[in-house]
């Protein structure tokens, strides 16, 4: 197969030379924006930081996970030059203090698996924009519902990514687009994988549409495709494909009420498909507070989702694999301050697979307190109780997964 890379890199300068001949913006902005100095010195740096402390304990393990850390991303976009721009970002998440060891805080993801801090280059990206069309190549952030950023820890999940954008169509985004490596959970490997044993040796290619039907209704779709179904070992992939779609409809009644539902699937080569089906309806009780009752059903095989698109019933995950299970559950959100919102949630999620990992009871604590419009503060914490059979069996080294405890204190400063 050609090399999808060079093919939309060559694409990207063919639609440069287009629209240098063919601009319709007049010829002051062409003016300001010719010289590379002056694209130079119009470019924005900005700063997202975070203070994470977070610790997880396990009933069936005998330590915890736990770490003190600090970062977040630190970045610099230009100005446009001929309609282009570029973008580099650090990202980075560093071990504060001897408060903690590092080979306790490898659990905790902040982290990398060797114990050494989180440090690269996440967004290194050139993007050109012309009226409703963008194109971007190299590292950057998505944010579609199968692919963006999954930002639980210090740092989110980026990918090195060719992709165009088109608002041509009304009250219609579409967005095209293929996905060479990513940098994995929490960026948590400090750096890029191509994935190949799961995506396969060329990579992902995807498309997303998100369209405003009506007012009152959005649809989500997205498609993403194993471009090979084998690694350059010639060692098969086991799943072909990523599927997405919800619609989200606004219930007149109420306060901010609306119904959402979504389905997901990945079509297996060798083995049974995947299906899974959610729902969440929620509304505003009063101003200060909302409710949400939401459901989850998996059939078939394990469900995978790369890196978002999360169950409804998820709390924590949002990537996969999920077995085949029943989940419920519910939200309370109470705003008892104008800068104060409190989520309680509870979800149980039940499965007949014979491991009984997707088999247990979660309670969820979300607080956040703004301060001002450059920093927050947010306190949360979930309690998760496997289910009687998922610790017999964890016992027994037959399956199961432990009980666990995760508090996360996180501090947000960004300018």
């Amino acid at each position: 197969m050609a090399s999808i890379q060079k093919i939309l890199t060559i694409s990207l300068l063919c639609f440069t030379l287009l629209s240098a001949s063919g601009s319709n913006i007049n010829a002051s902005a062409v003016k300001k924006s010719a010289s590379f100095e002056n694209a130079l010195k119009s470019g924005k740096f900005s700063a997202n930081l975070k203070l994470f402390y977070m610790i997880r304990t396990f009933d069936h393990i005998d330590y915890d996970a736990k770490a003190l850390n600090g970062g977040g991303i630190l970045k610099y976009e230009s100005g446009k030059y001929h309609r282009l721009r570029f973008g580099l970002a650090y990202y980075g998440s560093h071990k504060i203090g001897n408060f903690y060891t590092r080979r306790e805080g490898i659990g905790t993801s902040l982290l990398q698996p060797n114990g050494e801090d989180i440090q690269f280059l996440g967004e290194a990206y050139l993007q050109y924009e012309n009226a409703n069309m963008t194109l971007k190549a190299g590292r950057q952030q998505l944010d579609t519902p199968l692919l963006e950023g999954n930002d639980q820890r210090l740092v989110p999940t980026v990918f090195e990514a060719y992709i165009i954008k088109s608002a041509d169509l009304p009250n219609t985004l579409v967005e095209a687009g293929y996905v060479k490596a990513y940098s994995g959970f929490a960026s948590y490997k400090s750096g890029f994988n191509r994935q190949e044993r799961f995506w396969g040796k060329e990579g992902l290619g995807y498309i997303y549409i998100k369209n405003e039907l009506h007012k009152a209704l959005i649809l989500k779709a997205q498609y993403i495709l194993a471009l090979s179904t084998k690694t350059s070992k010639g060692e098969k992939i086991k799943r072909r494909d990523y599927q997405f779609l919800s619609l989200q409809y606004d219930i007149p009644f109420g306060i901010n009420s609306y119904i959402k539902t979504q389905y997901l699937g990945n079509d297996y080569i060798d083995e049974p498909n995947s299906k899974a089906l959610g729902a969440k309806i929620s509304t505003g009780l009063t101003t200060k507070i909302g409710i949400a009752l939401v459901y989850d059903k998996i059939i078939g095989n394990n469900l995978e989702t790369i890196s978002s698109a999360p169950l409804y019933t998820d709390f924590q995950q949002g990537y996969g694999l999920y077995e085949p299970s029943t989940g419920f559950g519910g939200f309370m959100t109470f705003k008892p301050l104008k800068k104060m919102e409190l989520k309680l949630g509870y979800a149980k999620v039940g499965t007949n697979r014979f491991d009984h990992v997707d088999d247990f009871t979660e309670y969820l604590v979300d607080l956040k307190y703004t301060f001002n419009t450059y920093s927050k503060f947010r306190l949360r914490a979930s309690f998760k109780d496997q289910s009687k059979k998922s610790e017999e069996l964890l016992d027994k080294g037959l399956g199961g997964r432990e009980d666990r405890e995760d508090l996360r204190l996180i501090y947000y400063l960004s300018f």
